[in-house]
This record gives structure tokens, sequence and C-alpha cells, in this order.
């Protein structure tokens, strides 16, 4: 066995492609570049299990990319739209949000993830808060 002090990034304490909360820990929210989005077939995940299909955002100057799961795929479409050549070039804003369900989890079950915050989220109204101005 060989032994040496690291001292680099928590990011490069695991061999994962996919970007994920732990590497922004501490250091976000982030402003990044979209340089693109990509579909992947296939893909083995932790644990064993195989992703049939899935889709990710890359951005400049960060070698993993992000997984989009419904959320993020979701404020990317409000703020740039449903064609996703739109979202190249584009800026964001990471961060790391702890209280997201955990996918595949037990009922209840949460973990920390990554979001891309949608600025125009708030102003977003529901049909509840409709029914509620409206009352």
């Amino acid at each position: 066995m060989k032994t040496e002090q690291y001292t680099g990034k928590v990011s490069g304490m695991k061999s994962s492609p996919w970007l994920a909360s732990e590497d922004l820990l501490g250091i976000c929210p982030q402003q990044v570049i979209i340089a693109g989005v990509y579909k992947h077939e296939d893909v083995p995940m932790d644990g064993g299990r195989k992703e049939k299909l899935l889709f990710a955002v890359g951005f400049e100057k960060i070698q993993k990319q992000m997984i989009l799961n419904a959320t993020n795929r979701k404020s990317l479409s409000r703020q740039f739209g449903a064609d996703t050549k739109q979202w190249i070039g584009k800026e964001v804003t990471l961060t790391v949000q702890d209280g997201i369900r955990k996918p595949g989890g037990r009922a209840g079950e949460t973990t920390t993830g990554l979001r891309i915050i949608d600025p125009g989220a708030s102003a977003i109204k529901t049909a509840a808060d409709i029914m509620e101005e409206l009352s």
C-alpha cells in the first residue's frame, strides 16, 4: 500500500463522472456557463444499477457533468425555453439544497442535492396560490 497526504478538492476523492452536491459544498452559489446538453444511454450508476437513458448538462471549466433531474430541467426550460440549443452559453447559478427527496429512497427520506436557481420561480403562482388570493 502506498500512502500520501491528499490536499486536493473533495471532487477528487470520488471517481464518479457526475457533478454532485458534495463537489460544491462550502463554495456555492456558483455562477457557471452552460457548455452543452448531453444524452447518455445505458449508464452504469452506483450500486450496480444501470440507467437506460439520462440527460446531463456540462459547464465551462467544470470537468463533471450534472445529471438533469426533472426540477433542474424545468428550471432551465423556464429560463431559456424548450430548445436545448438555446441553453448553451447561458449563465446559471448552481447551489446546494438540503431536504430533497432521495431518488429511490424510502418515504420521507431526503438528501442534499444540486439545484439550478430559477430567478423567476418565486414569481410563478400555483393554482393554490391563485385560489387563496381569490378567497
